[in-house]
């Protein structure tokens, strides 16, 4: 059998496994990205949480301080340098700088003394002064980022300008940088948790797939044995080595029926080729056996006693040779059925009474029969099946030594009629087993077999779609014709 050249297999277990990775790894991924991403949110709120909440108890102060300068009632004497001072030495945020500015924009109070009096025209301030509205924005500069907040000061309708706080979000985002290292190591370690428990999952679903296909590949192309699966499992995979266990069997059922049907047909072939050559030769011998049998006749009457031995050798021969043409004519015949239906107890009586008379004429031997199979009907070629019953008998008889005792039992089993036959004889030779049915092959003497009766049975049997075996050990053999009770045959008529 020619070599298959196969390219890089991936095996489904490899498949599974980087199906599972891809699969964690995506999950690992979006899993952080979204802690890390909520947890930035969280605390982005949280800090601003705390500034406004910082920038909303100093509001009412401010105003306060402000509005008591303006009508005098106190004296300017860093009321809001005061609270200035207060929101940068908070110790709860980080606070990079704060000024209070009036409705022009002008700092009236600077955590940065040198900005006093200078004017704040950035848009935060701008937009807060104009809109009345706490604003925000996040500001990436070089000393780091910060978060500007804006409060106006305001009470109904009236502005009295707007306080400004900037808070370092440097420490925030070396938390969320933190987070980051963290949610990428718990991350990486998920993963190869997660690969190595999904590799082993796997493992194990594949092996049961790994042992089937080694069975498959270790499929003995002769006898369609496979290897030994280890159990068969509840799940599809169990369905699987289910249906390559019954594959095999079919294989092995159509095998057989190939095998049986490439046998009949030599054995057709056989007796094509014979039947044409008996056609012949029993025209041109039985002719001359006729003639030479009527002269055999006419010089016994004329010959003096002393060569009736050589008159009794001619008369054997002419009756072997007669017999020889008589099987050679029975076996070409042999492709022809004639099915009726046959009561099994009548087909066992029959045949054991021929089975008697034979053996009585020519042997010394005990003969048993018995019939356990329950009363049915098969469909069969009586006179033919006999006839195989029959010789199978006189060739035990043959066997057997004087005075033994020779066995005929019939019985039903697994949907056919069975005949056993069994004589305490010598036995067949374990080198003959292969030959035993081959036309013209005999284990008989010289003179004393054809070598035509085994094949002849064979064929029958054969035609019956039954099947003929033997076992033999010394002192004991046993041929089984099995018949199907079903019934109906080859070629026959039923």
């Amino acid at each position: 059998m020619p070599s298959v050249i196969k390219g890089p297999i991936f095996s489904i277990k490899l498949k599974f496994i980087l199906t599972a990775a891809v699969i964690v790894a995506a999950t690992c991924i979006t899993l952080g990205t979204w802690v890390w991403l909520e947890e930035k949110k969280h605390l982005y709120k949280e800090l601003e949480g705390e500034g406004k909440l910082l920038l909303s108890s100093l509001k009412g102060p401010i105003i306060n301080a402000i509005l008591y300068e303006e009508i005098g009632v106190v004296e300017d004497v860093g009321l809001l340098d005061n609270f200035v001072e207060e929101i940068v030495g908070n110790k709860q945020l980080p606070i990079i700088y704060a000024f209070i500015a009036d409705n022009g924009g002008k700092v009236l109070a600077h955590s940065d003394y040198r900005q006093f009096g200078a004017l704040s025209n950035d848009p935060l301030t701008l937009t807060s002064l104009a809109d009345g509205a706490y604003g925000k924005r996040i500001v990436r500069a070089d000393h780091g980022p910060f978060l500007d907040m804006a409060m106006p000061l305001r009470v109904s309708e009236k502005g009295w300008g707007v306080l400004r706080i900037a808070i370092s979000l440097i420490p925030l985002e070396d938390h969320l940088a933190s987070m980051k290292m963290r949610v990428l190591l718990f991350s990486g370690i998920f993963f190869f948790l997660g690969t190595g428990a999904f590799y082993i999952v796997g493992l194990k679903m594949s092996r049961p797939l790994q042992n089937l296909a080694r069975a498959m590949t270790q499929v003995n192309h002769d006898f369609l044995d496979a290897a030994p699966i280890p159990r068969v499992r509840n799940d599809e995979i169990g369905q699987l080595q289910e249906s390559f266990l019954e594959m095999l069997q079919r294989l092995k059922q159509s095998e057989r029926e190939r095998q049986l049907a490439l046998n009949q047909m030599i054995q057709n072939e056989k007796l094509a080729t014979i039947g044409k050559l008996v056609a012949g030769v029993a025209h041109e011998v039985n002719n001359p056996l006729a003639a030479i049998s009527t002269c055999i006749f006419n010089i016994e009457k004329k010959l003096p006693p002393e060569f009736d031995k050589n008159i009794g050798t001619l008369k054997g021969g002419m009756s072997r040779i007669e017999t020889i043409v008589r099987q050679l004519v029975d076996f070409s015949r042999v492709s022809e059925l004639d099915l009726q239906p046959v009561q099994t107890e009548a087909f066992f009586r029959e045949a054991s009474e021929f089975a008697q008379m034979a053996i009585k004429r020519r042997h010394n031997i005990t003969f048993i029969n018995t019939d356990t199979c329950p009363p049915t009907t098969i469909v069969v070629d009586k006179p033919k099946l006999h006839q195989v019953i029959l010789n199978l008998i006189i060739n035990a008889a043959d066997a057997s030594p004087d005075g033994g005792t020779i066995e005929y039992l019939t019985y039903c089993s697994d949907g056919f009629y069975c005949s056993a036959i069994r004589d305490y004889g010598t036995g067949i030779d374990p080198g003959d087993h292969d030959k035993i049915f081959e036309l013209f092959y005999t284990t008989k003497g010289a003179g004393e077999g054809s070598g035509i009766g085994l094949a002849v049975c064979k064929s029958i049997v054969e035609l019956h779609t039954g099947e003929i075996l033997f076992k033999s050990n010394n002192g004991e053999t046993t041929f089984i014709v099995k018949i199907p009770l079903q019934g109906g045959g080859k070629d026959g008529r039923a």
